[in-house]
């Protein structure tokens, strides 16, 4: 039996699925073995549970079979078959669920819910009642209640009757023309300072963004990636990561990340 391959789409993310954002094209991957598939969808599943509320991009991968058409998306951090929600009812669209549907095998089994156990046949013997509880004047029993009771009520009247809490931060995502102008313009390389252990950040026109820290020499003793784009927060730009952090632009010089503040270098 010849061995099923696949032909798939990419769509905002990195030709190993294993980073998405705005800055990927699509991706076409032809021929692509089960096994190959399963790691696909392993890192698209770790995508997803890194990804925050203010990600732009909409990372989902494209299978098509031999009989129809597949959509993985993330939603919640989790992995979302299309078209499959209310299979699940609710629960999560593991990876071996979604194979198991592409594959038309049957899907492995999976742990029975405390309502779906069978019940034991040996019965088990209840607790004899202490004479310490028995001894417990019914009074104090009452007053007990009656305290509780009085906390629940003043704790809900609380909760109703506090002022409403004020949002940090006011946020919009610029358009795409705008949000490439913003980036063009604040483009360069920043730094902390030149010595061991300074930060370094390098942003690119594109949105990625380059977080380094400085070994001997200001050698890149480490480095990280981020994806930004252009966004208003409380009426200033700023760029906002698929962390989720913003980067507050000071100035022409100065930019502020994870409360340090950034000062171009000048070569």
């Amino acid at each position: 039996m010849a061995t099923a391959v696949y032909s798939l789409i990419l769509h905002h993310l990195s030709p190993d699925a294993k980073a998405a954002g705005l800055a990927y094209p699509d991706e076409q991957l032809l021929a692509v073995s089960l096994d190959q598939l399963r790691e696909l969808l392993n890192s698209l599943r770790d995508v997803a549970a890194r990804m925050s509320p203010y990600e732009p991009s909409a990372p989902e991968i494209r299978i098509k079979t031999e009989r129809d058409t597949y959509i993985i998306r993330t939603r919640y951090r989790q992995l979302c078959l299309v078209g499959w929600e209310q299979a699940l009812r609710g629960e999560e669209h593991t990876v071996a669920y979604i194979v198991s549907k592409l594959t038309g095998t049957a899907e492995p089994s999976r742990p029975a819910s405390r309502e779906e156990r069978p019940a034991t046949t040996a019965s088990v013997p209840l607790p004899a009642k202490s004479a310490e509880t028995d001894a417990i004047p019914r009074s104090v029993k009452i007053g007990v209640l009656t305290f509780l009771i009085i906390a629940l009520n003043a704790t809900a009247v609380w909760l109703l009757l506090r002022p409403p809490a004020r949002p940090v931060h006011e946020l919009a995502l610029l358009s795409e023309f705008e949000s490439r102008a913003l980036l063009t313009k604040v483009a360069g390389e920043y730094e902390t300072g030149g010595r061991e252990g300074d930060r370094r950040l390098v942003i690119d026109s594109d949105g990625t963004l380059h977080l380094g820290k400085y070994g001997p020499n200001r050698a890149v003793a480490s480095e990280d990636k981020r994806t930004a784009r252009g966004a208003l927060s409380d009426g200033r730009a700023v760029l906002v990561t698929n962390d989720p952090y913003i980067v507050a632009i000071k100035d022409s010089n100065h930019v502020v990340l994870y409360g340090n503040t950034y000062a171009r270098r000048i070569h």
